[in-house]
């Protein structure tokens, strides 16, 4: 039987990739996940490598357009837009910054 990850899980390791600045099939063998699985979550998850943006500090820009993402406008006049299940992480991160 084939294993279900709710989308929570399915959004953090495309952070989690995103950050790692590992290559899809290395962050794959490390998390133990088949790198088909991978991008099935990518593509149904609409992540477009060539309109992201990601820095050397591991920030990540998503679509605009995305109508399941979220935006933070925070208090220095700087956005933050995630998909909710990324909330919690940015969450910290910010707390952390």
């Amino acid at each position: 039987m084939a294993n279900r990850y709710p989308l929570t899980v399915q959004l953090h390791h495309i952070q989690a990739w995103l950050l790692s600045g590992l290559s899809k099939q290395d962050y794959c063998a490390r998390e133990k996940l088949t790198l088909s699985t991978f991008y099935y979550w990518l593509n149904k998850n609409k992540f477009d490598a060539e309109k992201s943006n990601i820095g050397a500090a591991g920030r990540t820009e998503l679509l605009r357009d995305d109508p399941n993402t979220v935006t933070l406008h925070l208090p220095n006049g700087c956005s933050v837009s995630c998909y909710p299940g990324q909330l919690a992480t940015i969450m910290q991160a910010l707390a952390l910054a």
